[in-house]
């Protein structure tokens, strides 16, 4: 090598050496940016920012892509004929309501239970109980009119739905200032002696006092006027032909309850109680098919215990869950879903129970209905047991 080509090669080599003591600074300098918290915050943190937006909008996409279809990639439609197979639907809780009746004093003078049959077509039951009926397991005066005067109207209703097993949806306290006006709409109210059988016409203004008269110390005279009272006041509504009409205007829960009341057949039962001296005394075989037929689906009283069952029919023959219903009602469950099974060919009725904690009501409920039991933990939690009938029920 000649000597000049010898001192540009060692030209050439320092420069080289000199750019790369010229580079490394730069990279130090990034190196300690990117360590630095503040450049991490700057830029680190939006670019972060962004790539999550980003994927949890993918996400989002998919996750309703996979809601809205199904396996085959149709929507599912929910099942809403009652008599198909699939059909479910919570029922709807019995509309009563307790009407109490005090006098200018504040005196206990009726009690009246409503319930309706049915919340579309009306219809029912109206109950009167005695305001001289002494309550069981109870200490000192406990009858009614002494419970209301007492203790106030919170104690008489929890006393009164705890005899009926149901809650009310609604109480209404009533007046004679108030009977004048639920009544002066129809004008006239025409009432049968029990006694004489004569008719007597009670203008608005006499209604409380016919409800209230009492004759030698007996619940029962006014028992039966109260009777007379109601049925004829109801037919009265009837027969004017405009229910509503007959009514007053103003919409309040105890004038749409007579309104639906008097829309279909109705029944007034006053010859629940009987007198041998100690006062209203009743058949409790009749007071408990009564309570069945007046509260076919009772909303849930304070501290109730009754098991909640989902009811499936697994035939083509809708009349059995009727009866499977009143049977389950009469053994103290209360059933709060009704329908269909997802097939009619269903053979062994059976009660179905998802844990333990509910086993010993489904083999009482199994051994009244005549059906066995059978564990599943993967059965609905919508109620405590699921009772499905099979075509060898029979009542």
């Amino acid at each position: 090598m000649s000597d000049q080509n010898s001192e540009n090669f060692l030209k050439d080599k320092s420069s080289t050496e000199e750019l790369k003591k010229e580079k490394v600074p730069f990279f130090d300098v990034i190196k300690r940016k990117i360590k630095d918290q503040v450049f991490l915050w700057k830029f680190g943190f939006p670019l972060l920012l962004v790539i999550v937006l980003i994927y949890s909008s993918f996400l989002l996409v998919e996750g309703f892509s996979s809601v809205l279809k199904s396996e085959d990639g149709a929507t599912r439609e929910a099942v809403t004929d009652p008599l198909k197979e699939g059909f479910e639907a919570f029922v709807e809780q019995t509309w009563s309501e307790l009407l109490i009746t005090e006098d200018e004093s504040g005196a206990l003078v009726q009690v009246a239970v409503i319930s309706i049959s049915d919340r579309q077509s009306g219809g029912g039951t109206i109950l009167l109980l005695p305001p001289e009926l002494e309550l069981e397991g109870c200490e000192g005066n406990c009858t009614l009119d002494s419970q209301y005067s007492n203790l106030g109207l919170e104690v008489l209703r929890k006393s009164i739905s705890d005899l009926l097993k149901t809650e009310f949806s609604g109480i209404t306290t009533l007046t004679p200032e108030r009977w004048v006006t639920l009544v002066e709409p129809i004008g006239v109210v025409a009432t049968t002696s029990h006694d004489t059988g004569e008719i007597q016409t009670l203008m608005k203004s006499e209604v409380f006092e016919f409800i209230s008269e009492k004759k030698e110390e007996s619940f029962i005279f006014r028992q039966k006027n109260q009777g007379n009272f109601w049925r004829s006041w109801i037919n009265s509504l009837v027969e004017s032909g405009d229910i509503d009409g007959s009514l007053p205007l103003m919409r309040i829960p105890v004038v749409e309850l007579i309104s639906s009341l008097a829309n279909a057949p109705f029944v007034v039962v006053d010859n629940l109680w009987y007198d041998l001296g100690n006062g209203p005394e009743t058949n409790p075989d009749l007071m408990s098919s009564l309570i069945t037929d007046m509260f076919p689906f009772p909303a849930t009283t304070e501290n109730d215990k009754r098991v909640t069952v989902r009811l499936l029919n697994g035939t083509d023959d809708a009349s059995l869950s009727s009866e499977m219903q009143r049977l389950l009602r009469e053994n103290d469950a209360n059933v709060t879903v009704i329908g269909n099974f997802r097939s009619f060919n269903v053979i062994q009725t059976r009660v179905v129970y998802k844990d333990f904690e509910t086993q010993g009501e489904a083999e009482r409920l199994a051994a009244a209905i005549g059906a066995p039991v059978i564990k599943d933990e993967l059965v609905s939690p919508v109620a405590d047991l699921t009772v499905l009938i099979g075509r060898d029920f029979s009542r």
